[in-house]
């Protein structure tokens, strides 16, 4: 308690004993009139201590100046009753007035508090989204961005996988946009980075520089902590705005793994499917013109038959460049438009001629209906099917004749059926999906086509020949006519 107050105990007093005296003759036996007010203010605004003072001296004056006899401090009853009632009225009045400032001190703060919210929400509010860039490049503008709502110089944040082991380090600033990999085996940097725990003042970064605060972060995948170097001022306040900043850039990361995740995905994919075409298509062609060249090195020169073994192979080499052309135009990102009325049936009919002349052996083609239309990623899902399955027919089974059949069954699925009359496959009998899939019997690109558009694959295989049969389902994706 502050000097003051005690003096303005002993003032408030003084005042109040000069006013009686001055009233006196009009108060009559209500001598006590004016000390209540001085006790009340003073225990009002000076707390207990001064209040229990003005209370002392407010008695002692009445006893000395103003109860008979008069200027002796001889103290009766009612003095000591007086005393009471004064100590009782200073008590209760300095502690209605305690719990008032508390309660105004609380409020206040609560204010603050409010006022620390709403800034910091202003601040956060509107979160932009990085997933635009690569990861590297979309870390250094988050970090930047939190940089930035923080108004610190430099953020700094650390963060490690589920399902891998390194540390990974971003920052939003640097030369290029870059992002660190500690490996497990750094043990002394990696335990230096705390991941858990609350929010911290004056702590380590992970590259060892002294950060003004930081804060972990944990969503699905990724779990870390921000560190915030530079803070213009560090406090009560700045704990709740880190934390928030920290969550927020928590989860633009785990944003920009999972983009950058599905983006190698997605080009891991279309490598398969580029390697699987080159395979089904190019390569098969490649073997079957191979094959004829071996045939045309047993045969004996000067025969007119090596002659038309070579316009052969010409045309089939033609063709395969055609084909090459049109698959590489089909990796450009340009849409496709959908199949025409008939366009299966003219391309199996092509596709028929051109593997008749390659192994020499007649090949029969049926689709039912002959102007049956096909999206054309379907369409041409189904003639490299078909070529797949008949090549396999003519390099291992050696048969005399292969026949296709495309027919649209009534429930609008689609139903691929390629026979020959060779000498089967290794296993006998029939064979559903999954029983290929556990026992490997079924080409590998073949079934892999097959399930890519949704449908399912069986053979039938005997020593007189074999049927390899693919039901494609209706499918809401395709083309309104299949």
């Amino acid at each position: 308690m502050s000097a003051s107050a005690y003096a303005a105990a002993v003032v408030s007093v003084a005042v109040a004993t000069l006013a009686t005296f001055l009233m006196q003759p009009w108060m009559g036996p209500s001598i006590s009139l004016m000390f209540f007010p001085a006790v009340l203010t003073v225990a009002m605004y000076g707390g207990y201590g001064p209040a229990l003072l003005a209370t002392v001296l407010s008695a002692m004056s009445l006893a000395y100046f103003f109860v008979p006899p008069r200027y002796s401090l001889n103290i009766g009853p009612d003095d000591a009753i007086r005393l009471a009632v004064f100590t009782a009225v200073a008590v209760v009045m300095a502690w209605v007035s305690s719990a008032r400032k508390r309660a105004e001190d609380a409020q206040r703060r609560a204010l603050d508090e409010l006022h620390a919210a709403l800034t910091t929400l202003r601040k956060v509010s509107g979160w932009p989204t990085f997933a635009d860039a690569g990861l590297a490049a979309g870390a250094r503008r988050l970090l930047a961005h939190a940089a930035a709502v923080v108004g610190c110089l430099r953020v700094v944040a650390a963060w490690e996988s589920e399902d891998e082991p390194w540390l990974y380090v971003a920052e939003s600033d640097g030369a290029s946009p870059t992002i660190g990999r500690i490996a497990p085996t750094d043990e002394q940097t990696r335990l230096g980075v705390d991941l858990r725990g609350g929010a911290t003042l004056a702590c380590v970064g992970p590259r060892g520089e002294d950060a003004d605060a930081s804060a972990p972060f944990e969503v699905e995948h990724l779990r870390g902590r921000v560190f915030f170097i530079g803070v213009p001022a560090t406090g009560p306040e700045v704990t709740p705005l880190i934390e928030i900043v920290a969550r927020e850039v928590g989860n633009s990361l785990e944003q920009l793994a999972i983009h950058d995740r599905m983006q190698q995905v997605a080009v891991r994919e279309d490598r398969i499917r580029v390697a699987r075409d080159l395979h089904d298509g190019v390569l098969q062609s490649l073997t079957a013109i191979r094959f004829q060249l071996q045939a045309l090195a047993d045969q004996k020169v000067g025969g007119v038959a090596v002659g038309d073994h070579l316009l052969a192979i010409e045309r089939a080499i033609a063709i395969e460049q055609r084909e090459l052309r049109r698959f590489i135009d089909d990796l450009k990102p340009t849409p496709r438009r959908a199949g025409e009325p008939g366009a299966l049936a003219r391309a199996l009919e092509a596709l028929r001629d051109r593997l008749s002349a390659e192994w020499q052996a007649p090949i029969t083609v049926r689709v039912a209906p002959p102007d049956l239309a096909l999206r054309a990623d379907v369409e041409d899902g189904v003639r490299l099917m078909v070529r797949e399955a008949a090549v396999n027919a003519f390099k291992h089974a050696h048969p005399s004749r292969v026949s296709v059949e495309v027919q649209q069954d009534d429930d609008r699925s689609l139903r691929v059926v390629v026979s020959n009359d060779g000498r089967g496959f290794p296993f006998r009998g029939r064979m559903e999906h999954d029983a290929l899939i556990a026992s490997h019997a079924a080409p590998v690109s073949l079934r892999e086509r097959v399930e890519e558009l949704g449908g399912t694959l069986s053979i039938e295989s005997s020593p007189t020949g074999s049927r390899v049969e693919v039901h494609l389902p209706k499918s809401e994706g395709l083309d309104s006519r299949f």
